[in-house]
């Protein structure tokens, strides 16, 4: 591994560059949902990526972008939701994640969840998103193959993200077929728009998405990327309950301008890593361009987002529930799966608070079973193992 102590490196680099459009595959399906399905304005959406990148480019010099709550951006975009749910549910994790942070208690209340019961909220939500998908995908099937194709021929491309080709896509064919003239396209002053919370939508919010955030927040993205960090920058010390001031702070301030609830999350570090972001100058690259982009070109953004083909937005966020749906079988283990898959129907018939509480219940009521039936097999395994070995 190359070393990310190497003094030579420059921090505003083409190869930083590089690393700033990494994440961008992730993010630009939820900006363009949330313009698109929920109404957020990008002005709004894109200053408070941008301000909050370059801050923690500068705290951390460490590509340690932020990224869409998954979860909620979901069930926020399956669903419809209204920009002030939206908005006032982020502001309410923001509120939980700011106490956790100082309480300093996130490492004992994550050893606590037992990571299987994850799972069915990450299924879930891929069915959930999946669904939403589809639904978009058919407003032109034709065009919502050669889509997924695209992805699919450029999934392991370190050049090229294909969301960015994508979205190039879809100008030529907003442009082209006369849905947005190309006149649009100019430098404008951004029209922010306020919103203030309400305690019924953060209790809705909570209720239908936000507790899931929490705990699928705390771990698999707190603990996955505390260890990654170690793992790629092994001289720099970093905790979660750092992670959690973090998106409490993000999250309180961000969404009286429309910002939308945002995490850290070990894929947008993986992802500008793997361009070539090692320094904290691929997030303050990044942010000058999410700053440019809501400041001066906020309008034609909206107009833009608002003629997006479905059909393209259908095959990324397709693409995108594949990778929660992959991410839910690891360590799959065929007799907690029944449990996972109920769990999931369960956040895709009615929300995810419910399919995780089920799920959880249901891990707990036959936990000692399924560790008995683990034990049994593994001595089997050992036993039949012995038993070769006595034959050799």
């Amino acid at each position: 591994m190359e070393s990310n102590t190497d003094k030579s490196h420059k921090k505003f680099s083409l190869r930083e560059l590089g690393g700033a459009l990494g994440d961008w595959g992730t993010l630009i399906p939820f900006v363009i949902g949330y313009t698109a399905i929920v109404g957020l304005n990008p002005a709004g959406l894109f200053l408070c990526l941008g301000i909050t990148n370059i801050v923690l480019g500068i705290k951390y010099n460490l590509p340690l972008p932020v990224q869409p709550q998954k979860t909620i951006g979901s069930v926020a975009l399956a669903n419809s939701w209204s920009p002030n749910l939206v908005i006032s549910t982020g502001f309410f994790t923001g509120v939980i994640w700011t106490i956790l942070g100082f309480s300093k208690k996130i490492s004992v209340i994550v050893k606590k969840i037992p990571v299987q019961s994850i799972r069915g909220i990450q299924l879930g939500l891929a069915l959930i998103l999946g669904w939403t998908a589809i639904l978009l995908f058919i407003d032109n099937i034709i065009l919502g193959l050669v889509s997924l194709s695209i992805i699919i021929l450029l999934i392991k491309s370190k050049q090229l993200p294909s969301a960015l080709l994508l979205v190039i896509l879809a100008v030529l064919i907003v442009f082209f077929s006369g849905t947005l003239p190309i006149s649009e396209f100019k430098l404008t002053l951004p029209k922010i728009s306020l919103y203030i919370p309400t305690l019924e939508n953060i209790v809705l919010g909570m209720i239908l998405a936000g507790l899931g955030q929490l705990i699928l927040t705390l771990t698999n993205v707190m603990v996955a990327t505390v260890v990654l960090i170690k793992d790629l920058f092994p001289e720099k010390e970093f905790d979660a309950n750092s992670l959690a001031l973090n998106m409490g702070i993000i999250n309180i301030a961000c969404p009286f301008i429309g910002g939308m609830p945002l995490c850290h999350g070990s894929g947008g570090l993986a992802a500008q890593y793997a361009f070539g972001a090692r320094t904290g100058g691929s997030m303050i690259l990044e942010g000058i361009m999410e700053i440019v982009l809501g400041l001066f070109f906020s309008e034609f953004l909206l107009a833009f987002f608002l003629s997006f083909p479905q059909a393209i937005l259908g095959a990324m966020l397709l693409y995108t529930a594949f990778i929660l749906a992959k991410v839910s079988f690891k360590d799959f283990n065929k007799r907690i799966f029944p449990i996972t898959l109920i769990s999931s129907i369960l956040c895709f018939l009615f929300n995810i608070t419910i399919g995780f509480i089920v799920g959880l219940t249901l891990y707990y009521i036959f936990k000692k079973k399924i560790e008995k039936e683990n034990l049994e097999l593994n001595g089997e395994n050992i036993y039949k193992g012995f038993d070769l070995e006595k034959s050799q």
